[in-house]
């Protein structure tokens, strides 16, 4: 088990933690491997229902540590189309969070920067405390947003604005951020946690079923046609109408409690 990403479950909820305080939660080598290996862990966790993204201390996470930076400016960097055999590649411990089947929310707080902001872009929500930043900020060091960026910011945005932010590395304000559609909510900073947890606990007691179908049905919807949208809503609908979820779900309206869902 990794000791700068940690996993905590409680209530069906994973709480995922980038631990390196000291340096603002900058992702090294071993951090893109904890984050691969939680994500794997909170993926395959069936009492799993909802996850949180945060950072230990005062930052989500100031971007890539810069004696990784000095490492990959050295050349030490493989390129390959086909992910490892073990899945630990940078890409992979961000990707993960965006197609695993659970609601994922990011706590963004302090900064998040780089491969920060891009950690939290993966993330399905985005919750930000009063006075964080965050920025693209690649081109700074001649590079590319590589970990899900270029994606995941257009859909957010719109290519114009994502690629002014990418070009001119501009810090975004929880202002902006808010007004773009970046993040869902602002609050105040000793609210954060409570509020992304508040959060998790109300999805996580939700019919799990809907919620992966819509995750996955969302994501095609920037490459789908309306038919081929309808009739993936009209598959979705089919599996929900015929789930113990969805009878438990009915039952729970009517007796005005609860529900307790199984998934199935």
């Amino acid at each position: 088990m990794s000791d700068v990403v940690l996993v905590e479950v409680v209530d069906r909820v994973a709480t995922v933690t980038l631990n390196r305080p000291d340096k603002l939660n900058a992702v090294s080598p071993a951090v893109f491997d904890g984050l691969y290996e939680a994500g794997m862990q909170v993926a395959e966790d069936d009492d799993v229902r909802a996850v949180i993204l945060r950072g230990e201390g005062r930052s989500f996470c100031a971007g890539l540590d810069l004696q990784s930076l000095q490492s990959f400016g050295q050349g030490n960097v493989r390129v390959s189309d086909d992910r490892p055999q073990d899945g630990r590649n940078a890409q992979s411990g961000f990707a993960i969070w965006h197609t695993m089947n659970k609601p994922v929310i990011a706590a963004v707080q302090g900064h998040a920067l780089g491969a920060g902001f891009q950690l939290a872009l993966s993330a399905d929500i985005r919750i930000a405390a009063e006075g964080a930043s965050m920025s693209v900020f690649e081109i700074t060091y001649g590079l590319v947003p590589d970990l899900g960026g270029t994606f995941l910011l257009p859909r957010l945005v719109g290519p114009s604005r994502a690629l002014e932010l990418i070009w001119t590395a501009h810090r975004i304000s929880t202002d902006e951020a808010l007004q773009w559609g970046i993040v869902s909510r602002v609050v105040k900073p000793g609210e954060l946690d409570e509020a992304a947890r508040a959060l998790a606990l109300d999805l996580a007691s939700r019919p799990p079923l809907p919620i992966r179908f819509t995750k996955a049905l969302v994501d095609k919807a920037w490459t789908s046609t309306i038919a081929e949208a309808n009739r993936g809503e009209i598959e979705a609908q089919a599996k929900c109408l015929t789930s113990n979820d969805m009878k438990e779900a009915v039952a729970a309206a009517f007796e005005k409690r609860p529900g307790s869902y199984t998934g199935s």
